[in-house]
């Protein structure tokens, strides 16, 4: 995970670097105003990698899931970018420093980073995201403003923005369920190996609950699969306005929904079940103008850490739980479940 880290911060200071040095070189006084914003940005971007070291050293954030995957992807990039190196950029004209930068900015654009980002800090990856693209299409404007050659810069801005695009459809695809915006079964179970290996490295407990919208076949037979998705829609955000920020919600698949919660012992799951219990009795959700009751029956499990526990056993825990509950009348919570123990 450090070796993954490290290239980060090398990269966004090598940007960092190239940005000084075109805006020390540049003689358009707008390109070398861009390249200076440019680069103030990437400078911010290390800052965020160099904390995010940190805060993995302190062992506040867990390994991701595919890191070797991703270390080989980095270290093929890097290559990429390394060619990229030019000893004196004050030889080069406007045009060319424009063209510089924007490979360098496509090489960035490469889907590892978005993932990376996503798996590491899922409760601000929107908002680096939105950062991101506005620093991406501030070179795309000055390309398309002060490149000589037309084509050329249209060419540029076109293949930037498509390529941002893409890294944001190719992450989504892969991690995220297209109808309720939340993570999907594959997303949502690479953070609880995260935090699984985290939980028994540090000691620190963590907890997962399993939430199945209570009747939900019902809904689907009385009024039609459209209304039946609105209502999963619906129960996404409840969730999402039921959970800390530091929780992960996803859709684990169907009509039932998967919740992490790092740092939760039984009373703060129990707690979390009681709210999202709350929080969508209260939802409203109309159907032509008739209120339609939504409840959730919710299943908990927790492994209290130092102890190896694999994901399959802690959902497995969860999956015991909502069982209870569901056989106790629904709408209602199980009891928290605690692993490893024989089920």
């Amino acid at each position: 995970m450090q070796d993954i880290l490290q290239l980060c911060i090398d990269f966004d200071t090598l940007a960092a670097d190239t940005y000084r040095r075109l805006t020390e070189s540049c003689t358009d006084p707008d390109v070398a105003l861009t390249f200076q914003r440019m680069g103030i940005e990437e400078t911010s971007h290390v800052t965020w990698w160099t904390d995010l070291m940190r805060a993995w050293e302190d062992g506040l954030v867990p390994d991701i899931a595919c890191e070797s995957e991703l270390l080989a992807s980095l270290q093929g990039l890097e290559v990429e970018i390394a060619a990229l190196a030019v000893e004196d950029v004050s030889t080069l004209s406007t045009d060319e420093m424009l063209d510089l930068a924007a490979h360098l900015e496509f090489f960035m654009l490469d889907p590892a980073f978005g993932e990376l980002l996503d798996t590491m800090n899922p409760g601000s990856t929107a908002q680096y995201h939105e950062a991101y693209f506005r620093h991406v299409m501030r070179l795309v404007t000055c390309i398309e403003g002060r490149h000589s050659r037309g084509d050329m810069a249209h060419f540029l801005a076109r293949v930037l923005a498509r390529s941002f695009r893409d890294q944001q459809r190719l992450v989504a695809l892969a991690t995220h369920d297209p109808l309720t915006g939340l993570y999907n079964r594959r997303g949502f179970y690479n953070y609880v190996r995260q935090w699984s290996s985290w939980s028994a490295r540090y000691n620190h407990p963590l907890g997962v609950l399993l939430v199945d919208i209570d009747y939900f076949k019902s809904i689907n037979d009385r009024f039609g699969h459209p209304v039946g998705d609105e209502a999963l829609r619906v129960i996404s955000s409840a969730l999402g306005d039921a959970v800390r920020t530091s929780d992960v919600v996803g859709r684990y698949g169907g009509d039932e929904f998967s919740i992490l919660a790092p740092e939760s012992d039984a009373a703060d799951l129990m707690l979390v079940m009681e709210r999202v219990l709350t929080v969508v009795r209260e939802t409203s959700f109309e159907v032509a103008g008739v209120h339609v009751p939504l409840t959730v029956s919710v299943g908990g499990a927790l492994m209290y850490g130092g102890a190896p526990v694999t994901p399959e056993r802690l959902l497995a825990g969860a999956d015991h739980s909502l069982y209870e509950a569901k056989a106790a009348g629904r709408d209602r919570a199980g009891a928290v479940f605690c692993v490893p123990v024989e089920l």
